[in-house]
């Protein structure tokens, strides 16, 4: 029983590892010379599902926990919010500037894109890291350090996805929905990209295209 326990665990490890290099390999690289590379991130991140036997629920799927998350984050939202509406009012903008059409219908787009990155963030690193690990503050931390490692030069994002990437998974991990995570980073994050100027976070930019650059050389 314990070599099956640490062959699992050693798997984990592996895929954890692969997945994350992965990541950052195509950030970075692949996005460029090896678009389709997402698609075998996203095959091999699926793959795992089966061999772990995680379940619909264990990968945050479903209405169950979906108002306890939305109450959780909730607070911290509507505080962080409130302090980037200020920010983004006295810089000169006006409340309802943020709430246009084209303004709610690019906050939706950005909410696919969070609940995608929440997916992977959460669904993937967040059970192996807690296979590996077995504490949940520390896989949870540890999943912090993930998410901001892949916000990498960003000054803005790095912090903002450490620390947002603690507390996200820790509520991932007391309710098991993505939706009200996915929500509230898309909430943040549209907001930080107004509230601050764009020449501290370059649009929201990470890897190459930090810098301008469609590719680094």
């Amino acid at each position: 029983m314990e070599h099956g326990v640490s062959m699992i665990v050693l798997a984990a490890v592996g895929e954890v590892l692969f997945v994350f290099a992965g990541v950052v390999a195509y950030i970075w690289r692949l996005q460029f010379t090896f678009p389709d590379f997402a698609i075998v991130l996203l095959v091999f991140i699926v793959a795992t599902f089966f061999l772990h036997r995680d379940g619909f629920q264990d990968l945050g799927f479903g209405s169950r926990g979906l108002l306890v998350g939305m109450k959780q984050v909730a607070m911290p939202a509507l505080l962080i919010g409130s302090v980037l509406v200020i920010a983004a009012i006295a810089r000169g903008g006006s409340p309802q500037a943020l709430l246009t059409a084209d303004k709610l219908v690019g906050l939706g787009k950005y909410f696919a894109w969070c609940l995608l990155q929440q997916f992977v963030l959460q669904s993937f690193f967040a059970n192996r890291l807690l296979l590996i690990l077995k504490d949940e503050r520390r896989a949870a931390w540890m999943n912090g350090a993930i998410f901001a490692a892949v916000h990498i030069p960003n000054p803005v994002l790095v912090p903002v996805t450490f620390l947002g990437g603690y507390l996200l998974t820790r509520i991932f991990f007391s309710t098991r929905n993505l939706v009200p995570l996915a929500l509230a980073q898309a909430i943040v994050g549209s907001l930080l990209a107004v509230a601050l100027p764009a020449s501290w976070h370059h649009g929201l930019r990470v890897g190459p295209g930090y810098f301008g650059n469609r590719r680094f050389n």
